[in-house]
């Protein structure tokens, strides 16, 4: 299984200070939920990174 990263942690790795532009990522496709658990939602680390490589 893939590492997750929580919120937060993608909000700091992308450089994003708003859970708003976050969610508003998320519609648009550029950011994809790896895994939901209850209300909280986790991020595969390998997506991030292959955003942070650009």
């Amino acid at each position: 299984m893939d590492a997750l990263l929580t919120s937060k942690q993608v909000m700091g790795l992308l450089g994003i200070k708003s859970e708003t532009t976050l969610i508003k990522y998320e519609r648009e496709g550029l950011v994809k939920i790896a895994r939901r658990f209850g209300n909280q939602k986790r991020y595969s680390v390998k997506h991030i990174a292959k955003l942070t490589d650009n």
